[in-house]
């Protein structure tokens, strides 16, 4: 079985082609297709993803956990499996049919066309992309290489099929792509661990952590997603405009600090199985050490340079997305500690009670300063929301494990990383300084935080990551 940390270094090379995707892509596609392109694949893809979230309620968090248990017993494997892929099923079939018969009434998502059959495409292989039983067999080598190499057809077909406007239906597809190719690699891969029945199938087994986790998927779903259509509804569509610029590019970021949680999750649950506590507290001083130790350049340097980063990436008219952007990337801490606390700790834990709670206080302060904020402070108010939410659920959280792991919030670590981070603003600020164009700012600063951030990893952290992907990477060169 890998170690931790050459998950976490396989993990963190997958997060970087994440990068590297929307570098490439988002400014082509962005000027290809235009705000209404753009808008048009939005609006259909978020959709489809609100039917995903629906099938998938909870089972990605359930899925991991119980395979991770069960990893080293081949029978109750094959079982945990049969069991929790016959709960998916039943769950997508039902959402894809309720999904049809709204289509089939509403004239206005008629005219989407191709765009809706291509939805439904998306949303059933993503039943059979399965990434849960991968993830809970710690297999992040398969999966960075399998997501790296089909990320990187995608990439090049884009550029080779996307010319002009009228080629939305085109991009849809090849996005979508991205999930199916997925599904069949995945589906054709498990064979080699398991073998299922669906009629010795018992959906019942996962039936109430499968629904719990599923709200608590939701409850944080509204911050981030409902957030959009209300401040379009409140205020206009440009201000709802900027705002998804600025998740734009947050989504982007977060993935880099979920590829702590998606690695540490299964094994935390073999670990709580086997009550070894100081291995988990261990193992949680670290996650949190990686997760200053990446958040803060990413929280400066965006801070420094959102002007520059929004006129590259989505070009003039979106000046309002700056402001919202500074905001939300503030919550980088709070979003990686949430999933440390919640993802790492809470689920293996068991205490789906808690996390339900949790993310129902979030909603209540959600909606209210939503009622408060938004009217007036529009895209702005609604970036303060969304991190107001996320504080709220995180106390909850942390109050919750510190009752019963006795773990608490790392608060003397965040401060001393607030200092080791003053250095990130002054090289920063000299970059503006120098320089008035932002490719080159951009350019100059980026090998600056990079020597830094590696020299604070080498000297105060000492996590071993950056050993650790400089194996994984001598390793895949070795096979290539």
């Amino acid at each position: 079985m890998a170690s931790v940390k050459q998950n976490l270094a396989y993990s963190t090379l997958l997060t970087m082609s994440t990068y590297l995707v929307p570098l490439i892509v988002f400014p082509y596609i962005s000027r290809t297709l235009g705000v209404g392109g753009i808008g048009i694949v939005d609006t259909i893809d978020n959709m489809i993803d609100y039917c995903i979230l629906f099938s998938m309620m909870g089972l990605t968090s359930v899925g991991v956990r119980e395979i991770a248990k069960n990893k080293d017993n081949p029978e109750a494997l094959s079982q945990t499996f049969t069991d929790l892929f016959a709960l998916n099923l039943c769950s997508t079939a039902f959402i894809a049919l309720m999904f049809v018969l709204i289509v089939a009434l509403s004239p206005t998502l008629q005219d989407y066309g191709l765009l809706i059959p291509i939805g439904i495409l998306k949303l059933t292989a993503n039943l059979f992309w399965i990434e849960w039983f991968y993830i809970g067999l710690e297999e992040f080598r398969y999966i960075t290489l399998r997501s790296i190499i089909l990320r990187t057809i995608f990439v090049l077909v884009v550029f080779l099929l996307v010319h002009c406007e009228t080629d939305v239906t085109v991009y849809y597809a090849l996005f979508t792509g991205i999930t199916v190719g997925n599904a069949v690699c995945n589906w054709y891969h498990k064979r080699s661990y398991l073998h299922w029945n669906l009629r010795r199938a018992n959906i019942k087994r996962f039936l109430k952590p499968f629904f719990m986790l599923g709200i608590f998927a939701m409850f944080s779903a509204i911050y981030f997603k409902l957030s959009l259509p209300v401040l379009s509804f409140i205020t206009d569509n440009q201000e709802a405009g900027n705002y998804a610029t600025a998740t734009r590019v947050y989504q982007v970021v977060i993935a880099l600090i979920s590829t702590l949680t998606a690695v540490m999750i299964p094994r935390m649950s073999v670990l709580m199985k086997e009550n070894k506590i100081d291995k988990v507290r261990e193992y949680t001083d670290v996650a949190f050490k990686l997760l200053f130790l990446f958040s803060f350049p990413i929280i400066c340097f965006i801070e420094l340079f959102s002007p520059d980063i929004i006129r590259l990436f989505a070009g003039t008219g979106f000046e309002g997305a700056i402001m919202p952007m500074r905001i939300i990337m503030l919550q980088l801490i709070v979003i990686g500690a949430e999933k440390i606390i919640v993802l790492q700790l809470l689920i293996p834990l068991r205490k789906d009670n808690t996390i339900v709670k949790a993310g129902f206080a979030g909603v209540i302060v959600w909606t209210l300063l939503t009622i408060l904020l938004v009217p007036k402070f529009t895209s702005m108010g609604t970036a303060i929301v969304w991190v107001a939410a996320e504080i709220t659920v995180l106390i909850i959280a942390t109050i919750e494990t510190n009752r019963s792991l006795g773990i608490c919030f790392p608060f003397r670590q965040l401060f001393l990383s607030v200092g080791f981070a003053i250095p990130y603003l002054l090289m920063g600020w000299l970059v503006l300084m120098i320089t008035h164009q932002p490719v080159i700012r951009i350019l100059l600063c980026i090998p600056l935080f990079v020597t830094y951030a590696s020299i604070l990893e080498t000297k105060v952290y000492q996590t071993g990551i950056i050993k650790s992907i400089s194996n994984v990477i001598l390793k895949i060169s070795d096979h290539a």
